[in-house]
């Protein structure tokens, strides 16, 4: 799954900044992976629980996760949705 182009008009609509709309996107898309391997680990707890201390090994697949869509690519349809709320802040800066 590619990442498609996004018009930096779209983008403006939501903010008057760039750069902020790069660091919500980027925060978001962390979130989305943490919680995927939070997810993951769970399930694996979950198996492993199931299966007793005793029990045979039972062989492990790796996750591919190049078949979940990106999560830039979630982070930024949520982005141009309105689905991410976020708070500026304003830091005072001295010169």
């Amino acid at each position: 799954m590619a990442v498609d182009p996004i018009s930096f008009n779209k983008l403006l609509k939501k903010t008057d900044d760039i750069y902020e709309a790069v660091v919500v996107s980027s925060k978001r898309a962390k979130q989305i992976l943490q919680d995927r391997i939070v997810k993951q680990m769970i399930d694996e707890n979950d198996e492993l629980a199931e299966e007793g201390i005793l029990s045979e090994p039972v062989s492990r697949e790796i996750p591919n996760f190049d078949k979940e869509e990106k999560v830039t690519s979630l982070a930024l349809d949520e982005f141009l949705d309105g689905d991410i709320d976020w708070e500026k802040s304003e830091e005072n800066i001295e010169h």
